[in-house]
Parts: structure tokens; C-alpha cells; sequence
């Protein structure tokens, strides 16, 4: 379901370092700190190591998939597929990436393979990440509630 030039594939170890620089692209808020270039760098690391673990603790069962460009690493996407409703509880793409039909590609190649098995996918996004809340309205994804900071979204297989 993906064009040519992009392949979905289970993370592996040798991955590590991209992630880590993946996640890093996503904490502006961090590197906005008036604080040394090198704490930055330790804050954001443990705060990798923490959003990971809570991650594992919530969805033991998900799935890290690296999303590959030519063969050049450009996000993942964390999927559990335990049950009949899936959650997609991560999706990200390098920023240099965004806006390029790459999330579009990566959530059609989720969905297909949710509907293969029947499944549905939940989600839940920030209510000020506009960008992302307009990519998954694109995709199908409805709102199904949320809070003060997040939106529910659930797409179902047709």
C-alpha cells in the first residue's frame, strides 16, 4: 500500500540513534530553556527514556515501525494491534518531512492493514497540533472526545 520509495518496517537496535534524534526534533520546548546546550541534551535524553518507558507500560504489546524514505530513516509510527481496536499511540516524521504526504502515505498503510483484520484505530492528538489534527481528519479519523489538552480519534475500517 505504499508507494515505491517508502517501506514500513519493524525498528531495530542499529535504529537508536535516529530515534534519538527524531524524539529530539519534537522538544522545541526543551531547547527553548535558557540552560547549556549539553544539560538540553540530558534533559531531552531522559525525557526519551521516560516517555519510552511509560509507552511499554501502557501498550506492552505495541509496535515500533521505522518509516523509510529511500532507505533513509523519516519517522515511526507505535501501533498496538492487541484486540479489535488498535491504538496508534505514536506517529512522527523527521521536521525537514512533514508536509510532504509521507504521514498521509504511513496512515493509509496502517488502515489497510487494520482492515484486513477488521480492526479499528484510536488515537489521541494535541488539540494544538493543527497540523496533525488535520492529517488525521484527511485520513478518516473522527473525534470521539477528548480533554482540556487532547483529542480522541477513531477511524473505522468501512
Amino acid at each position: 500500500m505504499l508507494p515505491p520509495s517508502l517501506v514500513l518496517r519493524p525498528a531495530q537496535d542499529a535504529d537508536a540513534g535516529f530515534l534519538q534524534a527524531l524524539y529530539a526534533s519534537t522538544r522545541d520546548d526543551l531547547r527553548l530553556l535558557p540552560l547549556p546546550p549539553a544539560q538540553v541534551g540530558q534533559l531531552i535524553a531522559m525525557q526519551q527514556r521516560v516517555h519510552e518507558a511509560g509507552q511499554r507500560a501502557a501498550w506492552p504489546h505495541a509496535e515500533t515501525m521505522i518509516l523509510e524514505q529511500d532507505g533513509i530513516a523519516a519517522g515511526k509510527a507505535v501501533l498496538d494491534t492487541l484486540g479489535q481496536d488498535w491504538r496508534l499511540v505514536e506517529l512522527a516524521l523527521l521536521p525537514a518531512l512533514r508536509g510532504q504526504g509521507l504521514g498521509a502515505a504511513l496512515l493509509a498503510a496502517l488502515q489497510a492493514r487494520a482492515r484486513a483484520h477488521g480492526a479499528s484505530i484510536g488515537l489521541a492528538v494535541l488539540r494544538t497540533n493543527l497540523a496533525a489534527v488535520r492529517l488525521y481528519e484527511r485520513a478518516g479519523f473522527r473525534f470521539a472526545g477528548g480533554n482540556e489538552l487532547q483529542h480522541q480519534m477513531v477511524w473505522q475500517p468501512a
